[in-house]
């Protein structure tokens, strides 16, 4: 990823919890939609990785971010989820429970950007994000004449 595209993506994701909160102001439950499908694809895409098994190719801060994130997404999934469906129900709770449930999604939506921006800062320095390879890991991954496994 060139420097210029990464600094852009990483002003973005320090950007991510107040963009969330103007999208949700703006434009009410449709913005809330919005933010609820962002908090989502993010812990789609953290779940994918995780299962993938990327957190054993990272380093162990890097790996850690990584869990952390998406358990940080699906806590903001669910208490965005949570927030919509308490909005759209006819005989919806009362205003304390809809405050905390607020609060909740707020705290986790933070949370997420949060972390996500540091990993991701890691990522674009070169050399902190992934694990160095062993030096004999090239000769184990194409071995040479004669030593074919049997």
């Amino acid at each position: 990823m060139r420097r210029t595209v990464g600094g852009v993506v990483l002003g973005l994701s320090a950007c991510g919890y107040p963009l969330t909160q103007l999208v949700v102001r703006r434009w009410g439950v449709r913005g809330a939609v919005v933010a609820e499908v962002v908090c989502a694809g993010l812990a789609v895409r953290d779940a994918t990785m995780v299962a993938a098994g990327v957190p054993g190719r990272l380093r162990p801060v890097p790996a850690a971010l990584l869990r952390l994130e998406l358990a940080a997404a699906t806590a903001a999934s669910l208490a965005g989820l949570g927030a919509l469906v308490g909005v759209r129900s006819p005989a919806g709770g009362s205003a304390a429970r809809v405050g905390a449930a607020e609060v909740v999604r707020r705290v986790a939506t933070a949370t997420l950007f949060a972390v996500h921006t540091v990993r991701f800062g890691i990522y674009l320095r070169p050399g902190q994000g992934r694990r160095a390879r062993p030096p004999d890991a090239a000769s184990a991954v194409a071995p040479g004449p004669g030593r074919w496994p049997r």
